[in-house]
């Protein structure tokens, strides 16, 4: 009888750790959703400023497959909080900034030095590009390229 209760002592313990959740709750869509995020393109495109829809928008004319979470993120050194976008199974961090001069007073505050005790997969690549911070974790390289150029190309066209 005593192991009955306690195993339904540790079940019980159990169901109640995992019911806790410290994390923010997730970002709803609206309904037009659609039209905001081609009215965020569009006026990304005009200012030459990243922002999310645009950001999604470009990973998947990369050919990535791109799952938003809906999850807000916080990085060290970074004022802003971010986003959290699953790019072709792998962690991408974005946090957007109004203008590039915001970002780059947060930028200079981030410590991207790897740390050498860490296995090289595990180490997180920044991207920076105008307006926008991008941490991606991913143990594979031709992906880290593929995001990285997803963000660099971009102001590397002709106008």
């Amino acid at each position: 009888m005593t192991r009955r209760r306690a195993f339904a002592l540790a079940m019980a313990s159990c169901a109640f750790a995992c019911s806790r959740h410290d994390a923010p709750p997730p970002k709803v869509a609206s309904a037009d959703s659609a039209v905001a995020a081609k009215a965020g393109e569009s006026l990304a495109a005009r200012t030459d400023e990243w922002n999310r829809a645009e950001i999604v928008k470009r990973l998947g004319e990369a050919g990535l497959v791109v799952i938003d979470s809906a999850r807000e993120v916080h990085h060290a050194g970074l004022s802003l909080a971010g986003d959290l976008l699953s790019v072709s199974a792998s962690p991408l961090e974005i946090y957007v900034y109004p203008t590039a001069a915001a970002r780059a007073n947060d930028a200079a505050k981030l410590d991207t030095m790897p740390n050498p005790r860490q296995p090289p997969a595990r180490r997180p690549r920044y991207i920076i590009s105008g307006n926008l911070i991008a941490i991606h974790m991913t143990p594979k390289e031709a992906l880290a390229e593929r995001v990285e150029n997803v963000f660099t190309a971009r102001h590397a066209e002709a106008p």
